[in-house]
């Protein structure tokens, strides 16, 4: 099921970015990917990235590792989320990073706000357009998380980056 895999790439997404998990409250995850995989804590998190399905958990069990409850995050509205990030000193990066953090909790409305803060700040680079594909086509929007990809890939300069994109967009094709 594309739903699946595609939610499996979010959160691939959120624990590529470093330290990411441990500025929303999940310090404690290296210890439980550990548990759960059979691995030392301090490699943990770089075996199940090293695996492409996430050394192979399941979807919920990943869901439950990765659910985020920090209330300053959560309780915000994308009003607010959207006015904090279009900030002159928020950075593009920022914008992404927090975008990951609602696409995690499936706060969409949450995710787009952030998205669009970085898409107002630089809509010529690749990163937001490549979150927005992974969290339309996660939710069903097939067509519109297409033409997010495709606008990613023509941004993107990265080889490792636009392989990521394009394994989506095959996904979504396919489906």
């Amino acid at each position: 099921m594309p739903h699946d895999k595609l939610q499996r790439m979010i959160y691939r997404e959120f624990l590529l970015e470093p330290n990411l998990y441990r500025e929303v409250g999940l310090d404690a995850l290296p210890d439980k990917l550990g548990q759960a995989i059979g691995e030392p804590a301090d490699r943990a998190v770089a075996a199940v990235l090293g695996s492409p399905d996430l050394g192979g958990l399941p979807l919920e069990t990943l869901q439950r590792l990765l659910a985020i409850r920090d209330m300053a995050l959560v309780s915000r509205t994308a009003a607010a989320i959207s006015a904090e990030l279009k900030a002159p000193d928020a950075t593009y990066q920022a914008c992404c990073r927090r975008a990951l953090c609602y696409a995690v909790i499936g706060s969409e409305p949450h995710a787009f706000a952030a998205l669009r803060a970085a898409a107002s700040k630089n809509d010529d680079w690749a990163r937001h357009h490549y979150l927005y594909g992974l969290i339309l086509g996660s939710g069903g929007r097939r067509d519109n998380a297409l033409a997010e990809l495709e606008r990613a890939l023509a941004c993107e300069p990265y080889d490792d980056a636009r392989a990521r994109i394009r394994v989506v967009i095959d996904l979504l094709e396919r489906s």
